[in-house]
């Protein structure tokens, strides 16, 4: 549904280009998460995908010649001195929602952003976390076939948090596309089947979640000081590579029979190790790796 060819961008004053030959596939039903440490280039992308800046160089194609966009920008963008429910039913005339299907949208987006206790109130006069929910529920309002999300839930708490996410997931089993970004890495891990990261403008791995993540369990070890003696030799009989950290080991792969070896050996040591974590790496700890452990 949507494509993108060489798409480079640069503001004024700056030597550096913010994009820089951006090449990029989006389907429907599908949620590209986008990641990037901060300056990478993520918030012009969508300023560009949204309208909001004029495309330089390069192609931008839509399947439909007039697409319609759902934005959740990392600015606030409703009108504080306005009440919460007066800011869903001007957006909603902005949207030129009417009858049944305005209605319904706006009792869904009241419902799964929390905001029925609250429309009442005007909108500077909420909290922070309250104020992200009303954007939230705003770009959540337009009926869209793409949908973008700019550092969308932060501030938002946990509970409401997760309301918001599997909005978000909702989006994509209704053959919606969606363009995901977040410093919360779980966020961007539980709702994207693709993943894309921007490193100082340019594309640096663009790949299937399940392709980068892999199906494989590792294993992450610390101690207090240092391993104990005799745990090397071991990993040699076991036939297992280690990662060797300061005050431990990574292992990127092992099976149960391995594993079990192993735990044998730590039960059997004076001193346990302050740090076991077993299971699949998680989008954080690979993408740390990465990007040279910048967020």
């Amino acid at each position: 549904m949507l494509e993108l060819k060489c798409v480079s961008h640069c503001y004024p004053g700056t030597r550096r280009a913010a994009l820089q030959g951006i090449n990029l596939q989006l389907n429907a039903g599908e949620c590209l998460g986008l990641l990037g440490s901060n300056g990478a280039g993520k918030t012009t992308l969508l300023s560009l995908l949204s309208g909001v800046l004029a495309l330089q160089q390069g192609e931008l194609r839509w399947d439909s010649s007039q697409p319609r966009l759902g934005l959740v920008p990392q600015q606030l963008a409703f009108y504080a001195g306005l009440k919460v429910g007066e800011n869903l039913e001007l957006f909603a005339d902005l949207y030129r929602l009417r009858g049944t299907e305005r209605r319904q949208r706006l009792q869904q987006c009241i419902d799964i952003c929390a905001l029925e206790d609250k429309l009442t109130r005007r909108s500077e006069q909420l909290s922070g976390g309250e104020q992200r929910r009303l954007n939230f529920a705003i770009g959540l309002l337009q009926p869209a076939e793409l949908y973008l999300f700019d550092e969308a839930t932060v501030g938002v708490d946990a509970n409401n948090r997760q309301s918001l996410l599997a909005a978000v997931e909702a989006l994509t089993a209704d053959g919606k596309a969606v363009i995901y970004t977040s410093h919360y890495l779980e966020e961007v891990e539980r709702v994207a089947q693709r993943i894309l990261l921007l490193h100082e403008g340019q594309v640096r791995l663009d790949l299937d979640k399940r392709q980068l993540l892999g199906d494989d369990h590792g294993l992450l070890l610390e101690w207090p000081d240092a391993p104990p003696a005799g745990l090397n030799e071991l990993l040699a009989r076991l036939q297992l590579h280690a990662e060797i950290l300061p005050k431990g080991l990574r292992i990127a792969a092992l099976n149960s029979q391995q594993l079990l070896a192993i735990s044998e050996f730590i039960a059997a040591q004076d001193g346990l190790p302050n740090l076991l974590r077993f299971g699949r790496p998680s989008l954080e700890q690979l993408y740390l790796r990465l990007n040279g452990g910048r967020l």
